[in-house]
């Protein structure tokens, strides 16, 4: 049996499962080239085809995440696709779809129509590729409970909670007795949060700029008027008024970011609360659990909390797929982007016109690179679906000089109040980086640059069947003194994570890093 799912929303994305087990799955992103690219996931879906494998003929079911709504999107997939990252959801617009969304999920006869004639367009547009299998919609927050209920723990509480989606802002799992849901977008606490990130001159998606800064700053100037925009009972997603939103403007934008973070943590632990039984497990989805503060808040009071990897929209292709299946067998680290060939890395190499050579253990001159005080990109293997890299779209460098922070934050464009995360074979932390947790004192002490202003970090912890080249550069770098190195995204700013082994060149020449490691290869910059 092959099912193949195929989110067409913004972080559009396909998830293709054959027999058990998943074969690939990729966000349009990492292909197009445009964070967080919307619309129908073309350029992903014809990678499949082309390398990976995927004959259209042999899908027996395709499974659509999002019932309601998808129509317009669907008919101006064009211009869906061209929007740029830098949507304003306090717009006339954006108040304008939401609406739009929630009114047809909420009307019984109409969202039906609209329903139908939604999956005859992707229906059409699927057609040109061959694809011949029935289409099944899969409710927005019934997917993403799905991918929560790949928890390795037993009947974990699980909880969703995004912007919106079919009606919904947040959901207890749907096939309980216990059945909760938020109704969008009233009580939208990522809509709030996503409003505040553009009032403060960030783009859409920015959200995690605005987490890192409140670290900086007072929550207590600003929490009478957060506290007001932000209830149990409602959230004034357009920020109230214009005198609400000129006086967040004109404030200290850290004093901002704390109160909103601090009113979101309360509400969203708040409403967990209320719905949980007797539960000592806790597993979430949905894009307000790309906030790893909140995480590492509600990682204190359950036993064990499991964050999908691939939390907001670009995870909803694997739920549709899971709620057809019914499995839950996603891998506990997710390296599921495309195969790329011996050939096709010697191949980009070739001609890129760098100059390049074998190595016998790539992984430990890139240790030796880092000792020495040099940045260090790695490109090895699948890319992990989800936004981390978690190492096989890496940059590592020392986290003990401050000084290489600096020039990694200039050369990627990167704002230099972001937070940098460390990567280490033991301690407390996750395989995919989706909590932060109080850093030890091994930490504070030897890797500081890797703690942010309070206290805190957000650790990889990478074992050695998972990665053992990985395993082994950190063993070395160990043996010499540093608890664990900095591990940030190999991009640089405004764009996705590298996928190909030409965007990881084309990279690697832009920034200027001293050496990069594309699958057995080794690049220097002075030899290039």
């Amino acid at each position: 049996m092959q099912v193949l799912g195929i989110w067409d929303g913004h972080d559009a994305g396909i998830a293709w499962w054959r027999d058990g087990t998943y074969v690939c799955c990729l966000n349009e992103e990492r292909i197009s080239r445009n964070k967080r690219q919307a619309g129908f996931p073309a350029m992903a879906l014809e990678t499949l085809i082309s390398s990976q494998g995927l004959v259209p003929e042999e899908i027996d079911i395709i499974a659509v995440p999002g019932r309601y709504g998808r129509l317009p999107f669907r008919i101006a997939n064009g211009k869906y696709r061209a929007q740029s990252n830098g949507q304003n959801p306090l717009s006339l617009a954006s108040t304008l779809v939401r609406n739009l969304d929630s009114g047809i999920s909420n009307t019984q006869g109409l969202r039906a129509i609209e329903s139908r004639l939604g999956l005859a367009r992707l229906r059409s547009r699927l057609s040109a590729y061959d694809f011949q299998a029935p289409l099944i919609s899969v409710r927005h927050h019934e997917a993403h409970a799905h991918t929560a209920a790949c928890s390795p723990d037993r009947e974990p509480l699980i909880v969703t909670m995004d912007g919106y989606g079919d009606g919904e802002c947040g959901q207890l799992a749907p096939w309980t007795t216990r059945a909760a849901a938020l109704h969008s977008p009233h009580d939208s606490l990522a809509l709030v949060y996503g409003a505040v990130t553009h009032l403060l001159g960030f783009n859409e998606g920015d959200e995690g700029k605005v987490m890192g800064l409140a670290a900086h700053g007072d929550a207590n100037r600003y929490q009478a008027i957060f506290d007001r925009l932000l209830q149990p009972g409602g959230c004034q997603v357009n920020l109230a008024d214009e005198n609400t939103r000129n006086v967040l403007r004109q404030a200290r934008r850290e004093d901002v970011a704390a109160a909103l973070q601090s009113r979101v943590e309360y509400l969203a632990q708040r409403w967990i609360r209320s719905v949980r039984d007797q539960e000592t497990a806790l597993a979430v989805s949905g894009g307000l659990f790309a906030n790893v503060v909140l995480n590492g808040k509600l990682q204190g009071q359950f036993e064990h909390l499991y964050v999908f990897p691939n939390m907001g929209d670009g995870g909803l292709c694997v739920g549709a797929v899971e709620a057809i299946v019914e499995e839950h067998k996603f891998p506990r680290v997710p390296f599921l982007g495309p195969i790329w060939s011996d050939l096709e890395i010697s191949a980009a190499l070739a001609q890129s016109g760098v100059h390049y050579r074998e190595s016998a253990d790539p992984e430990l001159e890139l240790a030796e690179t880092i000792l020495g005080g040099g940045i260090a990109a790695r490109w090895y293997g699948r890319s992990a679906f989800g936004p981390r890299a978690l190492g096989h779209r890496s940059i590592l460098i020392r986290a003990d000089r401050p000084d290489l922070a600096i020039t990694l934050n200039r050369n990627l464009g990167r704002e230099e109040f972001m937070p940098f995360a460390p990567i280490r074979r033991h301690g407390r932390g996750s395989p995919t980086m989706t909590v932060v947790y109080d850093a030890d004192g091994e930490l504070k002490q030897g890797a500081p640059v890797a703690v942010h202003v309070d206290g805190t970090c957000r650790t990889q912890i990478v074992e050695r069947d998972i990665d053992p080249g990985l395993w082994r550069l950190l063993e070395a770098v160990e043996n010499r003194g540093l608890p664990a190195l900095i591990n940030t995204s190999f991009n640089r700013h405004g764009e996705p994570i590298v996928e190909s082994p030409r965007d990881a060149i084309r990279t690697f020449q832009a920034s200027r890093f001293d050496r990069m490691q594309l699958g057995a290869f080794i690049v220097d910059r002075t030899a290039s």
